[in-house]
């Protein structure tokens, strides 16, 4: 954790450092004997269907919820995908896997659509 307090800013870091996230398929970072997964921090929209692939047919798993006061949440992303064409806030077969809590019930990593994330920065392909 002290990683990824470091790597957000003051606004950011509070509301992520209440994400736990389970290991997703990046490479570990070895300090202090300590193994920590670091992960880009960007906001998902809340409204936006969480899935469990980058496609439309049979993957829903439910709503992306929002965090307290505000219209996003704060997300760890691991990866981008291109799959089936969507039409969010815009076009795009480009989707995100992002550590979300959802109203199915759960929080856990799901793929996003990229209309909805924003703050964007680079992660790798899947």
């Amino acid at each position: 954790m002290k990683i990824l307090s470091r790597a957000l800013g003051a606004a950011v870091a509070t509301a992520a450092l209440a994400l736990v996230a389970p290991a997703a398929d990046a490479a570990p970072v070895h300090t202090d004997g300590e193994i920590t997964a670091q992960y880009a921090t960007m906001l998902v929209q809340s409204g936006a269907a969480a899935r469990t692939d980058a496609y439309l047919n049979n993957t829903f798993l439910g709503w992306v919820t929002a965090d307290p006061g505000s219209n996003y949440q704060v997300s760890w992303v691991d990866c981008w995908k291109d799959g089936d064409w969507a039409t969010g806030n815009y076009s795009s077969n480009r989707w995100f896997k992002a550590y979300v809590t959802h109203t199915g019930g759960a929080t856990q990593w799901a793929f996003v659509h990229s209309s909805y994330v924003t703050n964007q920065s680079a992660v790798r392909g899947c």
